[in-house]
């Protein structure tokens, strides 16, 4: 099954769709001007983007349920 797509568009205009993690990078290191969610765009640009912050270890409890990043 494949997860669903996030249209996006990059910094030069060109739109495309992505998975969830690559949105993550992609806002992680500026590559995008905005994304779309299910209630409209969100600009990054303008930083009105309310995103969750994956560094902080209070926004979840529970059991750690993600995989680890594969071994060389």
């Amino acid at each position: 099954m494949e997860g669903t797509l996030i249209e996006i568009v990059y910094l030069d205009g060109t739109e495309s769709k992505v998975s969830n993690d690559v949105l993550d990078v992609l806002i992680a290191t500026d590559k995008i001007l905005r994304f779309k969610r299910d209630t409209g765009w969100v600009d990054i640009i303008r930083k009105n983007a309310k995103l969750r912050d994956y560094r902080s270890r209070e926004a979840y409890v529970g059991q750690e349920r993600r995989a680890p990043w594969p071994k060389k």
